[in-house]
């Protein structure tokens, strides 16, 4: 079994927690909240951000032209579809597009968001693009799933969202989720058990992460929220 096998292996639980929670399967039954969606999209706007970075380090710290020519054109596909995808979406809700970006980051979006910067710092290409790609390979899986529903219809908000994310460019056989597992499977081959168990770890926490994003999202979780149940624990001590 190759390291991406065992890593997909690993995560079923998880992919079927994400399956199951509360936004996905609002998306299922259509009954998926404005306020849900737009919380979504401007948080995952901020998070699509971090990802750009990643994406600029993972070229410049790739070792051969092949690589760099694939994170290359990954990162130009990235920032056109992603805003594309984004401003779609904010079109259903009738939401000002110019404002999406400048919304605050909100507390799950900023510990994903650090999950995947902190490897950038210190870390080689293996560190960083596991995490990365955990995200990928998530948002592929769901989107299958979504798709094999047979509920998420054109007038489905999010349906765009669900057409997207099964693009073969990037879920197909040769799609950049595979190209990706490629590139884990052979860093993995030199690494030490010490990076391969670094690695599995940050796959496992980007698919937990997954799972409290689309949790946040479903409850338009802020600052405030944290603080507040802070404040109620202290005085229920």
């Amino acid at each position: 079994m190759s390291f991406s096998q065992s890593l997909i292996q690993q995560e079923q639980p998880l992919l079927q927690a994400n399956e199951q929670c509360s936004f996905i399967q609002d998306v299922v039954h259509g009954r998926l909240s404005r306020e849900a969606m737009n919380y979504y999209i401007q948080q995952d706007l901020h998070y699509t951000d971090a990802e750009t970075y990643v994406q600029t380090q993972l070229i410049a710290k790739s070792a051969s032209i092949a690589d760099q020519r694939l994170f290359t054109d990954q990162l130009q596909s990235h920032l056109q579809t992603v805003n594309e995808l984004y401003e779609s979406l904010s079109k259903t809700l009738h939401a000002d597009w110019s404002l999406q970006r400048k919304q605050t980051i909100q507390p799950v979006t900023s510990f994903y968001r650090e999950h995947l910067l902190s490897q950038t710092r210190d870390g080689d290409l293996l560190d960083m693009l596991t995490p990365f790609q955990a995200g990928i390979w998530m948002y592929v899986e769901l989107g299958r799933y979504l798709a094999s529903t047979g509920k998420v219809k054109p007038d489905n908000g999010f349906y765009q969202w669900v057409v997207d994310v099964q693009e073969p460019t990037l879920a197909g056989p040769d799609g950049i989720s595979a190209r990706f597992f490629a590139v884990m499977d052979r860093e993995a081959e030199s690494a030490s058990e010490v990076q391969l168990k670094r690695a599995r770890d940050n796959f496992h926490r980007s698919c937990l992460f997954e799972w409290y994003f689309w949790d946040a999202a479903s409850r338009q979780l802020t600052w405030n929220d944290f603080e507040n149940q802070a404040l109620q624990a202290s005085t229920m001590a």
